[in-house]
């Protein structure tokens, strides 16, 4: 484990052994501070920190993936080159609902699938710099 680690471990027994003398202070005449004793230490150290740490970054890490998926499919459905609203607004027949939508919401649809993709981008820009060497140059 690395020097943070250990002083962090450090700090953390100090604590304990305070909160402990105040406990065993405060309890009746009598009562047993042993029967307040949990056992929490981890059996292999700071390994099951490590691990501890590793599967949550792999949940955020697979949540994150769904986000930049969710996010494409958007970018898509707003923006692509098939099949999307600024698509289907651009093949508009003359004086038809979607031929006014085109010309007032044509230049909106682009910039908020602009911002949309600059988002998703910096998604990718982060799943990239996780802990998993797999993903690099995402």
């Amino acid at each position: 484990m690395n020097r943070f680690g250990n002083r962090f471990f450090k700090v953390l027994r100090e604590q304990d052994d305070m909160d402990r003398e105040a406990m065993e202070a405060s309890l009746d005449q009598g009562t047993d501070p042993a029967e307040f004793d949990v056992t929490v230490e981890p059996s292999g150290g700071g390994d099951d920190v490590a691990v501890a740490v590793a599967k949550r970054n792999a949940v955020m890490v697979n949540e994150l993936k769904g986000w930049i998926s969710s996010l494409e499919g958007v970018i898509e459905q707003l923006n692509g080159t098939e099949d999307s609203i600024q698509t289907r607004l651009s093949q508009a027949e003359p004086d038809t609902l979607f031929d006014k939508m085109k010309q007032s919401e044509q230049r909106k649809i682009a910039r908020v699938a602009t911002e949309l993709a600059s988002l998703n981008e910096s998604f990718k820009g982060f799943l990239a710099t996780s802990n998993n060497a797999s993903l690099r140059g995402v």
